[in-house]
């Protein structure tokens, strides 16, 4: 997948990053597995968390981490979901609340 971004005028921060389009199973797996790796997974502003974000426009679910070398990398999985732009990004949890996927108690709100 090739996404192609256009930054306007300066002051204006731009991060690019390469995506790897892969399962959802894996995008979910990805905080535990690289975190035993000693990597720190991060969400879509970089902080760092332990759960998938969805970018719900597309919709897809993201997670994203830094090679050694600092280059940002993203693993990403398209959801089945119809596109929902007015949710913007959010947390894997919320999106299954949104989209009725699991009841609002079961969920965790931490991040690493």
């Amino acid at each position: 997948m090739l996404g192609l971004w256009v930054s306007g005028p300066a002051p204006q921060r731009l991060t690019s990053h390469t995506a790897f389009r892969t399962s959802l199973a894996d995008v979910r797996d990805a905080p535990r597995i690289l975190g035993a790796a000693g990597i720190t997974t991060l969400d879509f502003d970089g902080r760092a968390t332990d759960h998938p974000v969805v970018l719900a426009w597309m919709p897809a679910a993201a997670v994203y981490f830094r090679d050694p070398d600092g280059n940002l990398l993203e693993y990403l999985a398209m959801l089945p979901q119809e596109p929902r732009p007015e949710y913007g990004i959010v947390p894997w949890g919320m999106w299954e609340v949104l989209t009725g996927g699991v009841p609002a108690p079961e969920l965790s709100w931490t991040t690493a």
